[in-house]
């Protein structure tokens, strides 16, 4: 393979991988909780699917190959753990593979919505929003940036919250319908 075509192949893999590693690192906390031990295994999985590029058929869907490769290299992770005390039958880690596949696609979904319901928020929302979560910040810290009680801003956000639960489920309950 020359350097050209090994570009190429680098750059349409990279293009794929980026916008779907995250459903695949979701998919693998779903069956490996431990964050260090799914964290290792995703490196694993990005390996192998490097390893592997040249047998991808392009059009096909990436995450769904990705998401294979993934569940073959967390049934070798519980395999090399055979003293772990919790050990699952192939079928059951099957079941669980195909179950977590689903529940995937289901949370990029709402991942969506919810990203379309924080567009119809105030900028003052979303800044409380980004000191929250972004940030990190205790309530009293964000008292002390804004000049506002923290049992104020603790309402504020439950209404933030309820708001963005209520406008993803009409949403969601939306696009079932149509």
């Amino acid at each position: 393979m020359n350097n050209d075509s090994q570009k190429t192949n680098s750059e349409q893999f990279v293009a794929l991988l980026v916008p779907n590693q995250r459903k695949v690192q979701a998919f693998i906390l779903m069956l490996v909780p431990n964050k260090t031990d799914a964290d290792d295994i995703f490196q694993e999985t990005i390996c192998e699917m490097w390893n592997k590029f040249g047998d991808f058929q392009p059009g096909t869907d990436f995450t769904a190959w990705a998401v294979t490769i993934a569940k073959y290299k967390v049934l070798a992770f519980h395999k090399r753990k055979k003293n772990s005390k919790l050990m699952f039958s192939s079928r059951v880690s099957d079941l669980l593979a195909s179950v977590a596949s689903t529940k995937v696609e289901r949370l990029h979904e709402h991942v969506d919505v919810l990203r379309q319901c924080l567009g119809k928020l105030s900028k003052k929302e979303v800044f409380l929003l980004k000191m929250r979560y972004e940030d990190q910040l205790t309530f009293k810290e964000m008292s002390a940036r804004t000049g506002k009680q923290p049992s104020g801003l603790h309402r504020m956000m439950a209404t933030i919250h309820s708001r963005l639960a209520l406008c993803v489920r009409r949403t969601l309950r939306l696009e079932e319908v149509s």
